[in-house]
């Protein structure tokens, strides 16, 4: 059975890659954005090809749904200095750019003292193991989550709560990379906090989507999830602003994520 790293590596193809687009992944017509994000992550990672540049920020528009079968992704070096890589890559399926990302993969920089810290707290959680996973019940998720695990602490969609939803999530098929790449496509499974305040159901599609990796996995034990936090706090003109987080057991910060959902009537 294929990984979530497996299905997310594209294949060099000469001059540029191709992702082959499974079914089972998608969030409406096309794949959810973050198995896209992903691949464009490793696509950019193999061209840098340099172990010590790791990605500290990807920025990405997700311009049209991603169909299933084969894209094609090329990749442009923007600049490549003595520490730092910035890196773009477009995402087309029938001559149309699907997605478009730039990353900045760079050199550790320790810093102690004045050039470190963590104003962020990590949100009040019992252990994950304590908590049971979500059922799945058909045709109440999109098509790609079946392949997540949720441990809910809070923020049910449609309950009329704060806009906001806590809990643990990890992939239900273990095994394969657990890198910048496997961060990107797991900020993106959990549902948009703003269905937890919104009456009713609504579909929602990503437009924006920017990933800031602080403290990544290693170290942390392969087989527990992260834990997630989404906070909505403006929803205007019908489109969502949206905040997320993951957190490593340990109470690191891992990664922050944000993006601006359209809201579709």
């Amino acid at each position: 059975m294929p990984t979530l790293s497996d299905l997310t590596t594209p294949a060099r193809h000469g001059d540029h890659y191709q992702l082959a687009v499974p079914e089972g992944w998608r969030q409406g017509r096309g794949a959810f954005g973050g198995f896209v994000v992903s691949a464009l992550i490793r696509a950019i990672e193999h061209a840098v090809g340099d172990p010590t540049r790791t990605v500290r920020s990807v920025t990405a528009e997700i311009p049209g749904p991603v169909l299933v079968g084969t894209a094609e992704i090329a990749v442009e070096i923007l600049r490549q200095g003595s520490s730092v890589s910035t890196v773009r890559a477009a995402l087309t399926q029938g001559s149309e750019v699907k997605t478009h990302a730039v990353g900045v993969l760079a050199a550790t920089r320790r810093g102690t003292g004045p050039l470190a810290w963590q104003e962020l707290a990590p949100p009040a959680a019992p252990p994950w193991s304590g908590i049971e996973p979500l059922p799945m019940a058909a045709g109440a998720f999109p098509e790609f989550a079946q392949h997540f695990e949720y441990r809910v602490v809070e923020g049910i969609p449609t309950s009329g709560a704060a806009p906001r939803t806590v809990g643990w999530i990890r992939p239900r098929l273990q095994g394969g990379l657990r890198d910048a790449a496997h961060i990107a496509a797991v900020m993106d499974a959990w549902w948009p906090a703003a269905l937890v305040k919104l009456p009713a159901m609504r579909p929602m599609a990503t437009i924006v989507y920017t990933l800031d990796i602080v403290g990544g996995l290693d170290g942390l034990d392969p087989e527990s999830p992260l834990l997630y936090r989404g906070t909505a706090p403006v929803l205007a003109d019908g489109y969502c602003l949206e905040t997320r987080e993951l957190w490593g057991e340990d109470g690191r910060l891992v990664a922050i994520n944000h993006q601006t959902f359209v809201v579709i009537a």
